[in-house]
């Protein structure tokens, strides 16, 4: 079931990567011993394996933007402060 994709950049959201995408699924297995059969199902996480090398816009490697889409883009402080002043609270008073 994967399929080919085109996917935005994580990091500078321009360049085109093109990408294997396998969906989440779920996949049963079965054990056999020498009295019985026993059968148990379990969920398969979705997953990109990029094709290209680096990313045609921003440079970025191959493992830098697996690594990306896996574990998700780390917002900087800076973002971080901006939300929190857009909230309404004062960031130099939290602990």
């Amino acid at each position: 079931m994967p399929e080919q994709k085109m996917i935005k950049c994580p990091f500078c959201e321009k360049g085109n990567i093109s990408s294997i995408y396998t969906p989440k699924m779920l996949v049963t297995k079965r054990s056999r011993g020498s009295a019985k059969t026993k059968s148990y199902s379990y969920f398969t996480d979705e997953k990109y394996e990029i094709i290209v090398d680096k990313c045609p816009n921003c440079r970025k490697s191959k493992k830098e933007i697996e690594k990306s889409l896996k574990e998700g883009k780390q917002t900087s402080n800076e973002e971080i402060v901006k939300r929190l002043k857009e909230a309404g609270l004062d960031p130099t008073k939290l602990k």
